[in-house]
């Protein structure tokens, strides 16, 4: 069976206050114990009880006056890094449940800002919000709307740098000639294809092909710039 959690408070009534700080101090001498065994931590407790005419003192009374007597030899910054009191524990505990408190309500707005829109995509009238609801809607949909382009961009840019295109010099520097007249030749045919779509746009002529620009056919492209090899 799981303990009961404890709340973190005065105890008002005194048996069982007095009760809890023995319970309390003697689980407190046990655990710094263990932490010094298993870490190797030299560690000194002095637990001052109201109720008790002396402290209770861990390991021993020489043993503690050493280990005070050591932190106080460092310098200041030092000994006052990691130090906390009371206040500055329960200060620390206050913020941290701000910031769960600052979360939730923020979940609960994106909630609540997710629910309007449904709403009004199944047909609710903007006249029913108030201008903060709006306001709080325009802004929810330009963040996504520029997240959206943000990803969309990245694709894109991804899409773009894993394309690979084959360019004429690399067929033409290659040491193979066969190789190299390949990719010639399919970039000779592609230009003398161009010049043709130009010719007819541009130079037309009569039916029997009089007046017309006169170019040169690829095969012959090819045998003169093959030549050269």
């Amino acid at each position: 069976m799981a303990r009961k959690k404890v709340k973190l408070a005065w105890i008002l009534n005194d048996s069982t206050r007095r009760a809890a700080c023995r319970k309390r101090t003697k689980g407190l001498l046990k655990k710094v114990s263990e932490l010094s065994t298993l870490c190797g931590v030299e560690v000194a407790v002095v637990a001052i009880n109201p109720n008790n005419p002396e402290p209770d003192i861990w390991p021993s009374v020489p043993d503690a006056i050493r280990t005070l007597e050591k932190f106080k030899s460092l310098p200041e910054l030092d000994q006052i890094k990691r130090t906390m009191n009371q206040e500055g524990y329960f200060r620390k505990k206050i913020e941290k449940l701000d910031q769960q408190a600052k979360k939730i309500a923020d979940g609960n707005q994106e909630l609540h800002l997710d629910t309007l829109l449904y709403q009004c995509l199944s047909g609710k009238s903007l006249d029913d919000l108030n201008s903060q609801e709006l306001s709080d809607l325009a802004r929810m949909i330009d963040a996504n709307a520029n997240a959206l382009e943000e990803r969309f961009n990245d694709l894109k840019g991804k899409e773009t740098h894993s394309v690979q295109q084959p360019s004429v010099e690399e067929g033409i520097g290659s040491t193979n000639d066969s190789c190299r007249m390949v990719p010639m030749m399919e970039f000779l045919k592609e230009q003398t294809c161009f010049m043709e779509t130009m010719d007819a746009d541009e130079h037309v002529g009569p039916s029997n092909g009089a007046g017309a620009l006169k170019l040169f056919d690829a095969d012959d492209l090819v045998d003169e710039f093959s030549g050269d090899f």
